[in-house]
């Protein structure tokens, strides 16, 4: 006698995974394009704002509250031609636009930043108090810190 023997097909079993993360609250600058010095008409101030200059570029991201942005300018110019670093003052300025917007802000004042990713244009300018910036080439380092 054969006898058949039914099996029935087990039941569906589920379950979860679960997955965890944390995002630490942190501010992170990406440097862009480097910005380009020009020269006013009477050779004494060599600036990203004269025709032909432009302004150096980064982005800024939070991923917490209470962050700050600003600028320092140099004291002194990283490269320049003998004679190109005296009697020579320099200030700083920015702009920001995504989650914050500002507008032509001195370099030293301190900035609140929004929640998430700012675009920053950074200025510079350097000012020769006696005679005329001599010929030859210029590199300036302006330091952005968010804190």
């Amino acid at each position: 006698m054969l006898s058949a023997i039914f099996i029935a097909p087990a039941a569906a079993v589920t379950d979860t995974v679960i997955f965890n993360g944390n995002v630490i609250s942190t501010c992170l600058i990406t440097v862009g394009t480097p910005g380009v010095l020009s020269t006013n008409g009477a050779m004494n101030v060599l600036s990203s704002s004269e025709a032909g200059g432009v302004s150096g570029t980064a982005t800024v991201v939070t991923t917490g509250a209470g962050f700050n942005l600003s600028t320092s300018a140099p004291s002194s110019f990283f490269l320049a031609p003998a004679g190109g670093d005296d009697d020579v003052s320099f200030a700083t300025h920015y702009s920001a636009s995504g989650v914050t917007s500002l507008l032509d802000v001195v370099g030293t004042v301190t900035s609140p930043l929004g929640l998430g990713l700012t675009n920053v244009d950074v200025d510079l300018s350097a000012t020769k108090s006696a005679g005329v910036f001599p010929a030859g080439n210029y590199t300036a380092e302006v330091t952005l810190t968010c804190e």
